[in-house]
Protein backbone atom coordinates (compact mmCIF):
# COMPACT_ATOMS: atom_id res chain seq x y z
CA UNK A 1 0.00 0.00 0.00
CA UNK A 2 0.73 3.54 -0.45
CA UNK A 3 1.83 5.70 2.87
CA UNK A 4 -1.24 7.38 4.57
CA UNK A 5 -2.16 9.90 2.42
CA UNK A 6 -4.47 12.77 3.65
CA UNK A 7 -4.49 10.62 7.03
CA UNK A 8 -4.04 12.10 10.57
CA UNK A 9 -2.07 10.19 12.59
CA UNK A 10 -1.15 10.91 16.24
CA UNK A 11 2.97 10.20 16.98
CA UNK A 12 4.16 9.37 20.54
CA UNK A 13 1.02 6.97 21.20
CA UNK A 14 3.21 3.38 21.51
CA UNK A 15 1.99 3.27 24.64
CA UNK A 16 4.21 -0.03 27.24
CA UNK A 17 3.35 -2.54 24.75
CA UNK A 18 7.38 -3.38 24.49
CA UNK A 19 7.56 -5.98 26.04
CA UNK A 20 4.18 -8.03 24.84
CA UNK A 21 5.33 -7.07 21.40
CA UNK A 22 8.31 -9.10 22.04
CA UNK A 23 6.48 -12.35 22.30
CA UNK A 24 4.81 -12.35 25.80
CA UNK A 25 1.49 -14.06 25.84
CA UNK A 26 -2.18 -12.56 26.01
CA UNK A 27 -3.09 -12.07 29.60
CA UNK A 28 -6.68 -9.87 31.24
CA UNK A 29 -6.54 -6.54 31.81
CA UNK A 30 -4.59 -5.58 34.94
CA UNK A 31 -6.68 -2.77 36.29
CA UNK A 32 -9.83 -1.82 37.70
CA UNK A 33 -10.52 1.66 35.73
CA UNK A 34 -9.89 2.02 32.01
CA UNK A 35 -7.83 5.04 31.01
CA UNK A 36 -9.34 6.75 27.93
CA UNK A 37 -12.51 8.86 26.91
CA UNK A 38 -14.76 6.67 28.04
CA UNK A 39 -15.86 4.74 24.55
CA UNK A 40 -14.22 1.44 25.57
CA UNK A 41 -14.17 -0.67 28.51
CA UNK A 42 -14.64 -4.28 29.48
CA UNK A 43 -16.87 -6.67 31.66
CA UNK A 44 -16.01 -9.76 33.37
CA UNK A 45 -19.35 -10.92 34.05
CA UNK A 46 -21.14 -10.63 31.03
CA UNK A 47 -22.22 -6.59 30.98
CA UNK A 48 -23.95 -7.00 34.13
CA UNK A 49 -20.61 -4.79 35.62
CA UNK A 50 -18.73 -2.53 33.65
CA UNK A 51 -15.14 -0.91 34.75
CA UNK A 52 -14.83 2.30 34.94
CA UNK A 53 -13.34 4.76 32.75
CA UNK A 54 -11.15 7.88 32.99
CA UNK A 55 -12.68 9.94 30.70
CA UNK A 56 -16.34 10.85 29.92
CA UNK A 57 -17.60 9.77 26.12
CA UNK A 58 -18.75 12.90 24.43
CA UNK A 59 -22.08 12.60 22.12
CA UNK A 60 -22.39 12.10 19.65
CA UNK A 61 -19.71 8.80 19.08
CA UNK A 62 -20.27 5.79 17.84
CA UNK A 63 -17.37 3.13 18.24
CA UNK A 64 -18.24 0.96 15.27
CA UNK A 65 -15.05 -1.13 15.27
CA UNK A 66 -13.05 -3.17 17.90
CA UNK A 67 -11.35 -5.82 17.39
CA UNK A 68 -8.35 -7.89 19.71
CA UNK A 69 -5.01 -8.12 17.51
CA UNK A 70 -2.98 -11.22 16.94
CA UNK A 71 -0.07 -9.59 18.60
CA UNK A 72 -0.38 -9.33 22.11
CA UNK A 73 -2.25 -7.37 24.35
CA UNK A 74 -3.23 -5.17 21.35
CA UNK A 75 -6.49 -3.76 20.47
CA UNK A 76 -7.96 -1.33 18.09
CA UNK A 77 -10.76 1.05 17.39
CA UNK A 78 -12.77 2.93 15.63
CA UNK A 79 -15.57 5.27 15.62
CA UNK A 80 -17.80 6.96 13.11
CA UNK A 81 -15.82 9.94 12.62
CA UNK A 82 -12.68 7.51 11.53
CA UNK A 83 -10.60 7.99 14.57
CA UNK A 84 -8.63 4.74 15.29
CA UNK A 85 -7.05 4.45 19.09
CA UNK A 86 -5.14 1.45 20.27
CA UNK A 87 -4.55 -0.12 23.69
CA UNK A 88 -1.47 -2.26 24.05
CA UNK A 89 -2.02 -3.20 27.69
CA UNK A 90 -4.94 -6.10 27.43
CA UNK A 91 -7.59 -2.99 26.97
CA UNK A 92 -6.66 -1.01 30.35
CA UNK A 93 -5.03 2.16 28.30
CA UNK A 94 -6.32 4.00 25.12
CA UNK A 95 -4.65 6.46 23.28
CA UNK A 96 -5.36 7.94 19.83
CA UNK A 97 -3.50 6.80 16.81
CA UNK A 98 -4.63 8.30 13.37
CA UNK A 99 -7.52 10.11 11.92
CA UNK A 100 -9.24 8.29 8.59
CA UNK A 101 -9.89 11.12 6.19
CA UNK A 102 -13.95 10.49 6.35
CA UNK A 103 -17.19 9.95 8.70
CA UNK A 104 -19.28 6.48 8.71
CA UNK A 105 -19.54 2.82 9.22
CA UNK A 106 -15.98 1.94 9.91
CA UNK A 107 -14.99 -1.60 10.92
CA UNK A 108 -11.81 -3.61 11.48
CA UNK A 109 -10.79 -6.86 10.11
CA UNK A 110 -7.85 -8.46 12.35
CA UNK A 111 -4.82 -9.97 10.02
CA UNK A 112 -2.24 -12.77 11.52
CA UNK A 113 1.21 -11.01 12.75
CA UNK A 114 -0.93 -8.19 14.70
CA UNK A 115 -1.72 -6.17 11.25
CA UNK A 116 -5.09 -5.09 10.44
CA UNK A 117 -7.03 -3.79 7.92
CA UNK A 118 -9.83 -0.67 8.01
CA UNK A 119 -12.91 0.10 6.10
CA UNK A 120 -15.90 2.53 5.48
CA UNK A 121 -18.81 0.68 4.84
CA UNK A 122 -19.66 1.32 0.99
CA UNK A 123 -16.09 2.07 0.86
CA UNK A 124 -14.32 2.23 -2.06
CA UNK A 125 -10.12 1.10 -0.67
CA UNK A 126 -9.00 -0.47 2.71
CA UNK A 127 -6.07 1.09 5.44
CA UNK A 128 -3.85 -1.11 6.65
CA UNK A 129 -2.70 -0.61 10.24
CA UNK A 130 0.71 -1.74 11.05
CA UNK A 131 2.23 -0.99 14.91
CA UNK A 132 1.68 2.56 14.60
CA UNK A 133 1.87 3.02 11.49
CA UNK A 134 -1.42 3.59 8.86
CA UNK A 135 -1.04 2.87 5.30
CA UNK A 136 -4.12 4.12 2.65
CA UNK A 137 -4.66 1.73 -0.13
CA UNK A 138 -5.70 2.71 -3.60
CA UNK A 139 -9.01 3.23 -4.53
CA UNK A 140 -10.60 0.85 -6.99
CA UNK A 141 -13.75 0.93 -8.92
CA UNK A 142 -16.94 1.46 -6.91
CA UNK A 143 -19.22 3.12 -9.21
CA UNK A 144 -18.90 -0.54 -11.04
CA UNK A 145 -18.15 -3.07 -8.50
CA UNK A 146 -20.16 -1.14 -5.13
CA UNK A 147 -18.38 -0.57 -2.31
CA UNK A 148 -17.57 -3.36 1.04
CA UNK A 149 -20.36 -4.26 2.51
CA UNK A 150 -17.66 -6.91 4.69
CA UNK A 151 -14.02 -7.95 4.57
CA UNK A 152 -12.53 -10.12 5.57
CA UNK A 153 -8.47 -11.50 6.02
CA UNK A 154 -7.97 -14.88 5.60
CA UNK A 155 -6.78 -16.47 8.78
CA UNK A 156 -3.65 -18.20 7.16
CA UNK A 157 -2.27 -15.42 4.44
CA UNK A 158 -2.26 -12.18 5.91
CA UNK A 159 -2.07 -10.67 2.83
CA UNK A 160 -4.92 -12.33 1.33
CA UNK A 161 -8.44 -10.59 1.55
CA UNK A 162 -11.64 -11.09 0.46
CA UNK A 163 -15.03 -8.99 0.51
CA UNK A 164 -18.46 -8.15 -0.43
CA UNK A 165 -19.33 -5.20 -2.04
CA UNK A 166 -23.16 -3.60 -1.93
CA UNK A 167 -23.75 -5.09 -5.19
CA UNK A 168 -22.91 -8.27 -4.05
CA UNK A 169 -19.94 -8.33 -5.57
CA UNK A 170 -17.33 -10.48 -4.47
CA UNK A 171 -13.69 -9.09 -4.33
CA UNK A 172 -10.62 -10.83 -3.67
CA UNK A 173 -7.01 -8.87 -3.21
CA UNK A 174 -3.48 -10.97 -2.54
CA UNK A 175 -1.70 -8.07 -2.06
CA UNK A 176 -3.05 -6.47 0.89
CA UNK A 177 -5.80 -4.24 -0.73
CA UNK A 178 -3.05 -2.77 -3.62
CA UNK A 179 -5.95 -4.39 -6.16
CA UNK A 180 -8.94 -6.25 -6.11
CA UNK A 181 -10.27 -8.55 -9.01
CA UNK A 182 -13.98 -9.46 -8.96
CA UNK A 183 -14.76 -13.32 -8.47
CA UNK A 184 -17.72 -14.93 -10.59
CA UNK A 185 -21.08 -12.72 -11.04
CA UNK A 186 -23.48 -10.90 -8.70
CA UNK A 187 -26.13 -12.97 -7.40
CA UNK A 188 -28.64 -10.80 -9.38
CA UNK A 189 -30.27 -14.45 -11.02
CA UNK A 190 -31.40 -15.79 -7.66
CA UNK A 191 -32.20 -12.15 -6.31
CA UNK A 192 -32.93 -9.50 -9.00
CA UNK A 193 -30.94 -6.36 -9.53
CA UNK A 194 -33.14 -3.89 -7.44
CA UNK A 195 -32.82 -5.91 -4.19
CA UNK A 196 -30.24 -4.41 -1.30
CA UNK A 197 -27.55 -6.08 0.15
CA UNK A 198 -27.27 -5.60 3.68
CA UNK A 199 -24.50 -6.64 5.34
CA UNK A 200 -22.20 -10.48 4.21
CA UNK A 201 -19.71 -12.26 6.28
CA UNK A 202 -16.94 -14.29 4.96
CA UNK A 203 -15.27 -17.17 7.43
CA UNK A 204 -11.53 -16.03 7.54
CA UNK A 205 -10.57 -19.91 8.18
CA UNK A 206 -12.33 -21.13 4.90
CA UNK A 207 -12.69 -18.03 2.73
CA UNK A 208 -14.77 -19.81 0.51
CA UNK A 209 -17.78 -19.55 2.58
CA UNK A 210 -19.88 -16.36 2.41
CA UNK A 211 -23.43 -15.49 3.71
CA UNK A 212 -25.33 -12.31 2.05
CA UNK A 213 -28.21 -10.74 3.83
CA UNK A 214 -30.30 -9.16 1.66
CA UNK A 215 -33.65 -7.85 1.11
CA UNK A 216 -37.07 -9.82 0.04
CA UNK A 217 -34.84 -12.96 -0.44
CA UNK A 218 -32.83 -13.31 3.65
CA UNK A 219 -30.01 -14.56 2.27
CA UNK A 220 -27.81 -15.99 0.16
CA UNK A 221 -24.67 -18.25 0.42
CA UNK A 222 -21.62 -19.21 -1.70
CA UNK A 223 -19.53 -21.97 -1.08
CA UNK A 224 -16.93 -21.52 -3.59
CA UNK A 225 -16.24 -17.72 -3.26
CA UNK A 226 -18.61 -16.40 -4.68
CA UNK A 227 -18.71 -18.26 -7.77
CA UNK A 228 -22.27 -19.55 -7.17
CA UNK A 229 -24.94 -18.76 -5.55
CA UNK A 230 -27.59 -20.50 -3.64
CA UNK A 231 -30.76 -19.15 -1.89
CA UNK A 232 -31.47 -20.23 1.92
CA UNK A 233 -35.10 -21.16 3.86
CA UNK A 234 -36.25 -19.14 6.04
CA UNK A 235 -39.63 -18.82 7.61
CA UNK A 236 -42.61 -20.75 4.58
CA UNK A 237 -42.11 -20.85 1.14
CA UNK A 238 -42.49 -17.54 -0.74
CA UNK A 239 -41.81 -15.35 2.50
CA UNK A 240 -40.08 -12.29 1.81
CA UNK A 241 -37.71 -11.62 4.33
CA UNK A 242 -35.11 -8.80 4.93
CA UNK A 243 -31.88 -9.94 6.32
CA UNK A 244 -30.16 -7.37 8.09
CA UNK A 245 -27.20 -8.73 10.24
CA UNK A 246 -24.96 -11.79 9.67
CA UNK A 247 -22.60 -13.51 11.77
CA UNK A 248 -20.65 -16.45 11.97
CA UNK A 249 -19.07 -18.35 14.67
CA UNK A 250 -15.48 -17.93 14.52
CA UNK A 251 -15.51 -21.82 15.94
CA UNK A 252 -17.45 -23.72 13.54
CA UNK A 253 -18.19 -21.24 10.23
CA UNK A 254 -21.36 -24.03 10.08
CA UNK A 255 -23.01 -21.92 12.26
CA UNK A 256 -24.40 -18.58 11.29
CA UNK A 257 -27.03 -15.85 12.85
CA UNK A 258 -29.14 -13.46 10.76
CA UNK A 259 -31.17 -11.06 12.44
CA UNK A 260 -33.99 -10.24 9.99
CA UNK A 261 -37.53 -9.20 9.46
CA UNK A 262 -40.03 -11.85 7.85
CA UNK A 263 -42.22 -9.79 6.08
CA UNK A 264 -44.87 -12.61 5.10
CA UNK A 265 -44.66 -13.41 8.80
CA UNK A 266 -45.33 -9.81 10.51
CA UNK A 267 -48.19 -9.44 7.85
CA UNK A 268 -49.79 -12.94 9.35
CA UNK A 269 -49.68 -11.22 12.51
CA UNK A 270 -46.71 -13.98 13.39
CA UNK A 271 -44.60 -14.00 16.78
CA UNK A 272 -42.46 -10.91 17.52
CA UNK A 273 -44.13 -8.66 14.85
CA UNK A 274 -41.46 -11.18 11.78
CA UNK A 275 -38.86 -9.81 13.77
CA UNK A 276 -36.20 -12.41 14.79
CA UNK A 277 -32.47 -14.06 15.50
CA UNK A 278 -32.23 -16.82 13.11
CA UNK A 279 -29.79 -19.51 13.57
CA UNK A 280 -28.42 -21.74 10.34
CA UNK A 281 -26.41 -25.35 11.39
CA UNK A 282 -25.43 -25.67 7.64
CA UNK A 283 -23.79 -22.89 6.98
CA UNK A 284 -26.25 -20.83 5.90
CA UNK A 285 -28.47 -22.87 3.76
CA UNK A 286 -31.57 -22.93 6.16
CA UNK A 287 -32.56 -21.06 9.01
CA UNK A 288 -34.88 -21.26 12.36
CA UNK A 289 -35.84 -18.69 14.62
CA UNK A 290 -34.03 -18.94 18.42
CA UNK A 291 -34.84 -15.49 19.73
CA UNK A 292 -38.27 -13.32 18.86
CA UNK A 293 -38.87 -9.63 19.71
CA UNK A 294 -41.20 -8.82 21.99
CA UNK A 295 -41.54 -8.44 25.97
CA UNK A 296 -37.81 -7.78 27.36
CA UNK A 297 -36.67 -8.56 24.22
CA UNK A 298 -36.00 -5.93 21.68
CA UNK A 299 -34.47 -6.59 17.77
CA UNK A 300 -34.44 -4.16 15.43
CA UNK A 301 -33.11 -3.79 12.22
CA UNK A 302 -29.44 -4.31 11.88
CA UNK A 303 -28.72 -4.99 15.75
CA UNK A 304 -25.13 -6.40 16.44
CA UNK A 305 -25.02 -9.55 16.70
CA UNK A 306 -21.71 -11.38 17.99
CA UNK A 307 -21.11 -15.44 18.71
CA UNK A 308 -18.46 -16.63 21.35
CA UNK A 309 -15.22 -17.64 20.14
CA UNK A 310 -15.70 -19.92 23.64
CA UNK A 311 -18.99 -21.31 22.91
CA UNK A 312 -20.59 -22.52 19.55
CA UNK A 313 -23.75 -21.92 21.07
CA UNK A 314 -23.80 -18.77 22.57
CA UNK A 315 -24.36 -15.56 20.88
CA UNK A 316 -24.88 -12.16 22.02
CA UNK A 317 -26.76 -9.54 20.78
CA UNK A 318 -28.03 -6.04 22.19
CA UNK A 319 -30.87 -3.25 22.27
CA UNK A 320 -29.82 0.17 23.58
CA UNK A 321 -31.09 3.89 22.84
CA UNK A 322 -31.08 7.31 25.41
CA UNK A 323 -34.15 6.99 26.93
CA UNK A 324 -34.26 3.29 27.86
CA UNK A 325 -30.03 2.73 28.00
CA UNK A 326 -28.91 -0.81 27.14
CA UNK A 327 -29.63 -4.21 27.38
CA UNK A 328 -27.03 -6.74 26.37
CA UNK A 329 -28.59 -10.18 25.58
CA UNK A 330 -26.54 -13.63 25.79
CA UNK A 331 -28.29 -16.32 24.38
CA UNK A 332 -27.33 -19.63 24.87
CA UNK A 333 -28.69 -22.12 22.57
CA UNK A 334 -28.46 -25.38 23.64
CA UNK A 335 -30.13 -24.48 27.18
CA UNK A 336 -32.42 -21.84 25.69
CA UNK A 337 -31.18 -19.68 28.30
CA UNK A 338 -31.80 -15.91 27.74
CA UNK A 339 -30.32 -13.62 29.82
CA UNK A 340 -29.74 -10.13 30.41
CA UNK A 341 -27.46 -7.40 31.51
CA UNK A 342 -28.25 -3.47 31.87
CA UNK A 343 -25.69 -0.34 31.53
CA UNK A 344 -26.21 2.95 31.17
CA UNK A 345 -24.57 3.91 27.70
CA UNK A 346 -27.12 4.65 25.11
CA UNK A 347 -25.80 1.77 23.11
CA UNK A 348 -23.68 -0.97 22.20
CA UNK A 349 -21.95 -1.10 18.42
CA UNK A 350 -18.77 -3.64 18.84
CA UNK A 351 -17.79 -6.32 20.72
CA UNK A 352 -14.34 -8.11 20.90
CA UNK A 353 -13.33 -11.09 23.02
CA UNK A 354 -10.38 -11.65 24.81
CA UNK A 355 -8.36 -14.47 23.44
CA UNK A 356 -7.21 -15.94 26.66
CA UNK A 357 -9.38 -14.80 29.44
CA UNK A 358 -12.81 -16.18 28.62
CA UNK A 359 -14.54 -13.65 31.27
CA UNK A 360 -13.36 -10.78 29.65
CA UNK A 361 -15.05 -9.20 26.56
CA UNK A 362 -14.48 -5.47 25.44
CA UNK A 363 -17.12 -3.20 25.25
CA UNK A 364 -17.52 -0.47 22.49
CA UNK A 365 -20.24 2.24 23.33
CA UNK A 366 -22.69 4.83 21.54
CA UNK A 367 -23.10 7.85 23.18
CA UNK A 368 -26.03 9.53 21.85
CA UNK A 369 -27.45 12.39 24.22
Amino acid sequence: MTAGIGLSVFPGTAGAATADAAGSPWRGPRCETVEGDGSVSFTRDGGQTVAPTTGVMRPVKYVMGLEALAQPNQLLSVDDRGQLARSNDAGCTWSPLASLPSTGIWSISPAAGGAAYVWNFRGDRVYRVEGQRVFEGPAFDAARLGGFVTLTADKRKPTHLRGVTQKGRVLDSRDGGRTFRPIGAAPVQIAGPDHLVYDAKIAPSRPNEIVIGISEVGALTSHNGGRTWRRTTIGRAGDRVNGFTVAMSPIDPKIVYLQALNISEMDRGGPGGGRHVYRSDDGGKSFRPVADHGGEVTITNGGLLKPSPWDPDVVFFEYGDPVYRTSLYTLNIRTHRLSIAHNPHDGIKSIAFNPTARDVMYLGFVEQS
